[in-house]
């Protein structure tokens, strides 16, 4: 019973040794976590958050979605699925209602005037609809009570609350008409009011109303039902018609002629004739099933006024079918998704609010009017035309498996042209079958860089209109001299080149100023090897993110603790960053998709953000079935809501390839976010005092998190104080920064006490010429002296020694200059260099703070001496040596004379030199120890007498020696450990079974 008690409780001891051995495998799991300066994974507060709720095709309307569809009257053969530009949701009347509710402030400012007749009643320019005034007037007094609410808490001292539908409970068992709706909100009102008050009833309270009252809740309470049609189009608002107001009225010319499109329900038959005669109407969006339902006489009218009728169909859906592998995905400048499905063949645009689908590119009519599909399309990549020097807002499509580029109109889905595969022969130099797109990008001068798996020259270059222009970024190919002296000799005529092609890089972006960033999956062993040893080394030959300018030198800032190619701690990650897409976030920031397999087998499914420089801020997500970590990610985007906006939202989206088929998981920045997100855009315009307050608000989230106290330490260097940059720069290990500030402080003090430090160097110039001409002065006496040296006589000979070694040694050895306590004494000073070297070093040459201990610094010393003194005892006293093991002792410590002096004088100079100046500290280094090289060599010459040669070979020898003695000491200590555990373990045994 006692051994089962103690096997409990030692496998107990080892679950906790082993949970705490592991522990930063924590990290692994959606926790956000960045590094510190010793690859150690730490904890920080969430970037991100993943939505409550995933979109899968079902969601997306891919397998039950309606969508609004078109008549191209140019052909014959039946209805494209598209649709106009989408900004929003606008509610529409079920029935025969009418009008803009949302837009009643634009029309009034466009000079249709919503008159008030003082009865309860509305008038809209002369024409009366009693039941829309009706609305409109309880709407009217809805708001005008909310605004007084608010009017009166408007306290900018107040607590500041908002009031949100969600604030409005539904009251149960009474019909929530539209009238007791209103009350309701009234008293939900107060009630919010009182309780945000508390127990102060005479506390101010700074009351918001959120919109969406009106918008949403409000609406639906009206019976309103909502059909994803655009809000705006072309800057003017869709509106809703009844057929009462499809009349060549004053009026309504006066509305329609404010719009580009209208609403017509399905129920609406007829139009009059002079109903549109003075508009520019571009688009009719029909509540109808089919533009068959619609009256032909009035769709031939609308037709020959250029106008485009959209009919909302049930029953046509976008291809019938799931995505199955969606390779790509990226955003336009308005947000809404464009989402590429190999499988499939089909690009398919999601809008940005609820990921319903809204186009689909398949099938297309090309410029010869022949008929089109896509085949496995892999990349995609949508211009932005406040962006692009032309305007220009168009859909790039890798058509991979025709080897092509298809490029369509982003606003109407329209077709536009193709790239085939340039006829120029330095792209098909090696292979005719190179050009087969996998992944694009276009800046904004139309430069289109296409990424190919069946290019190893690097990333193509072609012009907007398809020309080949060259190669830019190829990658290093990993093939050793060796390896290549064999193929030149014996393979010489046989192609071996196959072998050491150069891998393709995965995926590709642009940024704003047309830098190129790519990224690349190497699979061989030896580049993955390379890789390896590029996170701490941070050269940019086997990084697999990379940063290319237009001639294709890579220019990417690796500035951070690692190199900014994803998983820094392998031995827990079982392997390199496997990364497959690159993103491009907000004030320069980046992200990259890591995919690589975890120790459990599965997909890490992690991203990795950075900044311009090359700093990791945050890293976060794993595999897993819970919303946050994902089962295979395949790519990702930024989604950017409310551009060129104060509120602007980057949204992160990921496609994730689960059990169950394609779902999009969509990340919300959190508060953590945006905090670095607005210090790193007051850093980028220069803002310095906002900077330090902004970072040292992200410090109040996370303390850990190096690069505020490095923002902080730059903006305090930029406004010029140096003392206090230095401070938060050491926080960090930031050394660059570092240097600067205190080279400043250095000017600061130098300017100041020049004269004083310039007379203290010479006095101390003059100090030591005194004291070394009082040491010539006892040494010559002491030479001329009978009998027994004295032990400061004894010390001082090393200052002789070390600048005349030939006599110097004679005399150390024949008249008795030196002797052991002497000798000991350098040793034991040798030492405290030594150790004052592990301590004294200045920050910038020692960040990290590692130190040493006395012990350490005796052994580091002492063993070799001692190893050194005894193997050349050892071999000389073979080879006819004249000197004791004394007198080699005593030579090897004076020996040691010069090198304590320059360690130092090294050390006190980093604490007064910056890095870039520590070539001047490792000079005096390296002369201390090439001094005592030399002094070692003429004074076991001298003690052993021994010729040069003679001697050479004798200290070969004794290196020779050390290395033996060395490995007989680990071998006997290797025995006597295995002995001991040997005999331990036998008595174990025998106290188990007694």
């Amino acid at each position: 019973m006692k051994s089962r008690i103690t096997k409990v409780i030692l496998f107990a001891l080892i679950a906790v040794l082993l949970f705490g051995t592991v522990s930063p495998l924590a990290y692994e799991s959606y926790d956000t976590y960045t590094y510190s300066i010793d690859g150690e994974p730490l904890k920080s507060p969430a970037a991100y958050t993943p939505a409550p709720m995933t979109y899968n095709s079902y969601s997306m309307g891919l397998l039950s979605g309606n969508y609004w569809g078109y008549t191209d009257w140019s052909y014959t053969d039946g209805f494209n699925p598209v649709n106009p530009n989408q900004n929003g949701l606008i509610g529409i009347w079920k029935g025969s209602a009418m009008s803009p509710v949302k837009y009643a402030d634009k029309f009034s400012a466009d000079g249709i005037e919503f008159v008030d007749n003082g009865d309860g009643t509305y008038t809209v320019a002369g024409h009366t609809d009693e039941y829309l005034n009706g609305l409109l007037a309880e709407l009217s007094a809805l708001r005008a009570e909310l605004d007084a609410q608010v009017d009166a808490n408007s306290a900018e001292d107040g607590i500041a609350v908002t009031f949100k539908p969600e604030n409005v409970d539904e009251p149960e068992g009474i019909a929530l008409t539209t009238s007791n709706y209103i009350n309701y909100v009234k008293e939900s009102l107060a009630e919010f009011i009182a309780a945000a008050k508390g127990t102060d009833a005479d506390a101010k309270v700074k009351l918001t109303v959120n919109n969406t009252l009106f918008e949403t809740r409000w609406l639906e309470l009206l019976d309103m039902k909502y059909i994803s049609i655009p809000s705006t189009y072309n800057d003017k608002p869709v509106i809703a018609i009844a057929e009462g107001a499809f009349v060549g009225d004053e009026t309504t010319s006066k509305i329609y002629a404010k719009v580009d499109a209208v609403y017509i329900p399905s129920s609406v038959k007829t139009v009059a004739g002079n109903a549109f005669s003075s508009t520019s109407l571009t688009s009719v969006f029909y509540g109808g099933g089919s533009s068959a339902s619609w009256n032909g006489e009035q769709n031939t009218k609308f037709s020959s006024l250029a106008t485009t009728v959209y009919y909302y169909s049930k029953s046509v859906k976008y291809g019938n079918s799931p995505l199955d592998y969606a390779n790509d995905i990226v955003a336009d400048h308005d947000g809404n998704l464009v989402v590429v499905d190999k499988t499939t063949n089909r690009v398919v645009i999601l809008n940005k609010y609820d990921f319903k689908v809204m186009g689909a590119l398949g099938d297309y009519y090309d410029e010869y009017g022949r008929k089109q599909s896509l085949n496995a399309p892999t990349g995609v990549f949508v211009t932005d035309p406040d962006l692009m020097v032309d305007g220009s807002n168009e859909i790039f499509v890798c058509d991979n498996g025709n080897a092509r580029i298809v490029i369509f109109d982003a606003q109407t889905y329209a077709y536009k042209r193709t790239i085939e595969s340039p006829d120029n022969p330095l792209l098909h130099k090696n292979d005719i079958n190179a050009f087969v797109p996998y992944a694009i990008a276009v800046d904004k001068y139309g430069r289109i860089f296409v990424v190919s798996h069946a290019c190893h020259q690097g990333v193509i270059v072609l012009s907007n209109d398809g020309d080949f222009t060259g190669f830019i970024g190829s990658q290093k190919v990993n093939a050793d001299s060796i390896s290549q002296l064999w193929n030149k000799l014996f393979n010489k005529g046989k192609n071996t080149g196959a072998q050491n092609l150069a891998t393709p890089f995965n995926n590709i972006t642009v940024d704003d100023d047309g830098f190129v960033y790519v990224t690349i999956n190497f699979t061989k062993q030896e580049d993955l090897d390379k890789q390896y040893k590029n996170i701490k080394s941070k050269e940019s030959a086997f990084s697999p993110v990379k940063k290319l300018n237009s001639t294709g030198v890579e220019i990417m800032k690796r500035n951070g603790f690692f190199d900014p190619g994803g998983e820094v701690d392998i031995l827990l990650s079982s392997e390199v960053s496997k990364i497959v897409d690159v993103a491009l976030g907000p004030e320069g920031t980046w992200t990259i998709l890591d995919t690589a397999k975890s120790s459990a087998g599965s997909s890490r499914s992690r991203t990795f953000t950075y900044d311009s420089n090359g700093n990791l801020l945050f890293a976060f997500g794993d595999s897993g079935e819970q919303i946050g970590n994902g089962e295979d990610y395949l790519a990702m985007t930024y989604q950017v809501l409310n551009k060129d906006e104060a509120d602007e939202v980057y949204n992160l989206v990921v496609i994730d390839k689960t059990k169950t088929g394609i779902q999009l998981v969509i990340y919300n920045p959190t508060e953590y976010c945006e905090k670095i997100i607005a210090a790193l855009r007051n850093e980028n315009d220069h803002r310095y005092s906002d900077t330090i307050t902004a970072w040292q608000d992200v410090l109040t989230s996370n303390n850990n998190f190096d690069l505020a106290y490095i923002g902080i330490g730059k903006a305090l260097f930029n406004q010029g104080e140096y003392d206090e940059a230095m401070k938060m720069l050491s926080s960090a290990y930031e050394t660059e920064y570092y240097a600067k500030a205190f080279a400043e402080k250095r000017k600061d003090i130098l300017s100041v006490w020049m004269i004083p430090l310039i007379i203290l160097c010479i006095a101390l110039i003059v100090l030591i010429a005194k004291f070394l001409g009082w040491a010539k002065k006892i040494n010559k006496a002491t030479a001329l002296k009978v009998g027994k040296k004295t032990y400061v006589e004894e010390l001082l000979y090393a200052f002789h020694l070390v600048f005349h070694p030939f006599d110097g040694f004679w005399d150390l050895k024949h008249e008795k200059r030196g002797s052991v306590r002497a000798a000991s004494t350098i040793l034991a000073i040798t030492v405290a260099a030594f150790f004052y070297q592990a301590i004294g070093r200045g920050y910038m040459f020692n960040p990290r703070g590692d130190y040493s201990t006395v012990i350490l610094q005796v052994v580091a010393v002492l063993v070799p001496v001692l190893l050194w003194v005894v193997s050349n005892w050892c071999l000389t006293t073979l080879f006819d040596g004249e000197g004791s093991l004394a007198d080699i002792y005593i030579a090897t410590c004076y020996s040691l004379a010069p090198l304590p002096v320059m360690v130092t004088l090294s050390t006190i100079l980093t604490n007064v030199f910056t890095v870039s100046e520590g070539s001047m500290v490792n000079l005096l280094v390296t002369i201390g120890y090439i001094w005592v090289a030399l002094l070692l060599f003429f004074g076991m010459a001298v003690t052993h007498d021994y010729t040069n040669g003679k001697n050479f070979i004798a200290i070969l020898g004794t290196i020779v020696a050390m290395a033996v003695i060395m490995f007989i000491a680990i071998l006997f200590s290797s025995l006597v450990i295995k002995m001991v555990t040997f005999i331990s373990s036998i008595f174990t045994e025998i106290a188990s079974r007694l």
